[in-house]
């Protein structure tokens, strides 16, 4: 430290550096360098330090305090100039990552092949079904759970009101499965899915990708019909749903067509509606699932563009079964 006259310590590197500093400055200003006058006294590189407040007794330029740290804590100003600039970059080192051609092929893919919504199907699993063990042909499976839909008595006020039950029904190898919401009036009657106007829609529906109804497999969300057609309640559909999935279980199909609001929102378990939820594809129990409208819709909003809606979903999905 320095003494009381103001001898520099020769033990202190900075009084000594300044001391050259000074000796350097004054022979330049000797050799009449112009500007140099105006040259301050000479600093020490090291990091900015807190502005000393103006105090009696406070530490003379050039000295060090009995018992002071040599270097100074910096001010809280650059501390959080500090702060900032690490957090400028973290955050250039994450966009960094997410620029990598790695990552964005991967976020291509995802932006592709993910819906627009979250949603919250069953997981995918083997397709394996109780129902087949030992060897039992498709046909006797879903003979089995036909039977068991008749006799089922879980829902008091659809067991009350129903002529038949509507399990479903079509080729039990079918590739292409559609499921609506539940049955009408006239498929109460005749215990089969989608006879009726909208069936007939359906059928054309179909045959605009080449197929015919015996090569498909229709079924409904629930298997008996609401009273005045309302829409199932959720105690309802949950009643009827292990009858679905297992009925999907043994068909094994490539696609299923989830015909409306109702059929896409019970699969998908989402609250979300058909006009946000149609159009793509989703995975449902190893199959891809397509919502697009449902047929009764078309017919009370038959425009051109709620036509070409559809038959565009239903292109996606020839597209997906000759894939």
């Amino acid at each position: 430290m320095a003494d009381p006259g103001g001898t520099p310590d020769s033990n202190d590197p900075r009084q000594e550096l300044q001391r050259l500093a000074r000796h350097l400055r004054l022979r330049l200003e000797g050799e009449g360098r112009a500007g140099l006058a105006a040259v301050g006294r000479a600093k020490p590189v090291q990091a900015p330090k807190c502005p000393a407040a103006p105090a009696t007794g406070s530490i003379p330029e050039g000295a060090t305090a009995a018992g002071a740290e040599e270097e100074e804590p910096a001010c809280e100003s650059d501390a959080e100039v500090r702060a900032a600039e690490a957090a400028k970059r973290e955050l250039a080192e994450r966009i960094a990552a997410t620029k990598s051609p790695a990552a964005s092929a991967a976020g291509s893919s995802r932006e592709e092949q993910a819906p627009a919504v979250h949603v919250a199907g069953p997981r995918l699993f083997d397709l394996t079904s109780p129902d087949t063990d030992a060897g039992v042909p498709r046909e006797e499976a879903l003979a089995r759970i036909v039977a068991e839909v008749a006799a089922c008595p879980l829902c008091p006020e659809l067991v009350a009101n129903r002529t038949k039950t509507v399990p479903g029904q079509g080729s039990p190898y079918a590739k292409l499965l559609f499921i609506g919401e539940g049955p009408g009036q006239d498929e109460d009657l005749q215990g089969l899915a989608f006879v009726g106007r909208a069936g007939q829609l359906l059928t054309k529906m179909i045959e605009s990708i080449a197929m015919t109804r015996d090569e498909v497999f229709i079924a409904n969300i629930v298997k008996c019909r609401p009273p005045q057609n309302r829409q199932p309640t959720p105690e309802e559909a949950a009643h009827c749903r292990p009858f679905l999935m297992r009925q999907i279980a043994v068909l094994r199909p490539k696609v299923i067509m989830a015909l409306g609001g109702v059929a896409a929102q019970n699969l998908l378990e989402t609250h979300d509606g058909i006009t946000r939820l149609r159009g793509r594809f989703y995975p449902f129990m190893g199959a891809k699932l397509m919502p697009t409208f449902h047929p009764a819709y078309v017919l009370r909003n038959y425009t051109p563009d709620v036509r070409k809606k559809v038959y565009d979903d239903l292109l996606k999905v020839k597209a997906e079964l000759q894939a």
